[in-house]
């Protein structure tokens, strides 16, 4: 057994070992996304200027200090971003929205009450200066991926990256499918979360080193869509591999017993192996636009909430009863958020309701009724916005397929975060790349590595293998006739 505070303050050493001689991109996956997948999620230090050094904050730490040691080694890469902040006026807009609204969110809450029957305390400044500075180690994975994950080469480095991490994982869910989820107390000694919540009808739910089961569903849905998304983005025997790739890790999330993962799943993966890549696009900025509006039409009560129980109920009795639930309280919870709607109540628990106890599942009501309207357009906005950019300058900047998927995995979590709540770094990981996408801008052929595979058509040849009747075996003249082909299919 591994003590939680040896294994974080280890990691360094690992990152500095596997990490020795490597690119900044392959730095700061390895780092945050090891470190989400295999660090425990209790036992970090709690350092009075510093925040909470745990599973969140060592990661992107060791990712900061690794990657700037990276760069200084390296001569000018065009795939890196000049500047550790970012050039765009929007995101540096939001950014600063979200380190701002926890000052004034203390100025509007400095009353003590009664809650409950528990007593809360009202905030101080220092509550203003630790809130901000859990924000910042909230968006470095975005701020480094922005830098450093910004090019198509890069994008398809980061799918990779989700299918290989889902491979290393499939034998450790594979072990508490069978043995029930037992790895994370094996190892480091404790259950990160409720085991009653694991139990599902004669079988687990699986959670290896991660907070809850649900988390490690929804980082399968993102690994199943990088696991297809690579299929159309290869050809030949590689396409095949990662097919059957991409179907075994879909069975993985079945038997994962997660029913809203699934199904977004099933929502996004015919759009990845059969939508050409513009209407992949706009599909991810559609879809990303109505995750993003669900509060606003939630506080307007036009989402259709007996329609949806009512489907519910005919799938899974038990799942429509626990959709009702939350329902229920985000109803109660939104009507608290309307007593201080723009920066929200602030923590200990202010937000809580007044007259029983309080159950808050969605990341979005959570942040709400913590730091207001303010709060949550900055947060999300962050997550979201890049989704529906991509759209909207994908003819302008020539965004390729590669960027598609990384939306729709982005898309999947956004998804996630109305019914459950999980700013994961994974996440900040795909927005901050497309975020470096968009500053990055138009890419001139010369620096494309490959190109976009059409939309899958079983038993058709792949046009990149046809040949050209009147080709002269020009490599430059032959790679301009293929993209002109290809752009015209997709």
């Amino acid at each position: 057994m591994i003590p939680p505070v040896a294994a974080l303050l280890s990691w360094p050493l690992v990152v500095w070992v596997a990490a020795r001689g490597r690119e900044p991109a392959f730095i700061l996956i390895f780092c945050v996304l090891g470190g989400y997948l295999f660090l425990p999620e209790q036992g970090g230090i709690d350092l009075p200027a510093a925040g909470a050094l745990d599973k969140l904050t060592i990661p992107v730490l060791c990712a900061l200090l690794f990657c700037s040691m990276a760069q200084a080694r390296q001569t000018k890469d065009i795939t890196v971003l000049t500047g550790w902040l970012p050039k765009q006026m929007l995101v540096i807009g939001l950014i600063s929205v979200l380190i701002i609204g926890p000052i004034l969110t203390v100025l509007t809450n400095p009353d003590a009450f009664f809650s409950n029957g528990q007593f809360r305390p009202g905030l101080r400044i220092y509550d203003a200066g630790a809130i901000i500075l859990a924000a910042i180690y909230t968006i470095l994975p975005l701020l480094l991926a922005r830098k450093f994950l910004a090019h198509p080469k890069m994008h398809r480095l980061l799918l990779m990256s989700f299918c290989i991490a889902s491979l290393i994982y499939t034998p450790l869910i594979l072990f508490e499918l069978r043995m029930s989820p037992q790895l994370n107390n094996m190892i480091y000694g404790f259950f990160p979360h409720s085991w009653l919540q694991h139990l599902r009808g004669d079988g687990y739910r699986p959670v290896v080193f991660m907070h809850h089961g649900l988390y490690l569903s929804i980082f399968l849905v993102a690994a199943v869509i990088a696991t297809f998304g690579l299929a159309r983005l290869n050809t030949g025997p590689t396409r095949t591999k990662f097919l059957v790739t991409g179907c075994m890790l879909f069975v993985i999330l079945v038997f994962s017993k997660s029913l809203g993962a699934l199904v977004i799943a099933v929502l996004l993966i015919p759009l990845v192996l059969f939508l050409p890549k513009r209407l992949q696009i706009f599909a991810a900025a559609l879809i990303g636009l109505i995750a993003l509006s669900y509060p606003v039409a939630r506080g307007a009560h036009l989402v259709p909430v007996d329609w949806l129980l009512a489907k519910a109920m005919s799938i899974d009795p038990d799942r429509a009863a626990s959709l009702g639930f939350r329902f229920h309280f985000e109803e109660l919870l939104l009507q608290r958020v309307e007593e201080r709607p723009l920066f929200g109540w602030g923590g200990y628990g202010r937000w809580f309701l007044t007259d029983q106890d309080t159950v808050a599942d969605g990341g979005w009501i959570i942040d709400m009724a913590e730091s207001g309207w303010v709060g949550y357009f900055s947060k999300f906005g962050l997550l979201g916005l890049p989704i529906i950019l991509i759209w909207w300058r994908a003819r302008r900047d020539g965004i390729g397929m590669e960027s598609a998927i990384i939306a729709l995995a982005l898309t999947a979590g956004l998804i996630d975060l109305i019914p459950n709540s999980g700013m994961t770094p994974d996440k900040w990981l795909l927005a901050g790349a497309l975020w470096g996408r968009l500053e990055l801008g138009r890419i001139s052929e010369s620096e494309e590595q490959t190109v976009d595979a059409p939309p899958l058509r079983f038993g058709a040849r792949h046009p990149a293998t046809q040949a050209e009747p009147n080709d002269t075996g020009d490599p430059v003249s032959i790679y301009t006739r293929q993209r002109k082909r290809i752009e015209r299919r997709t």
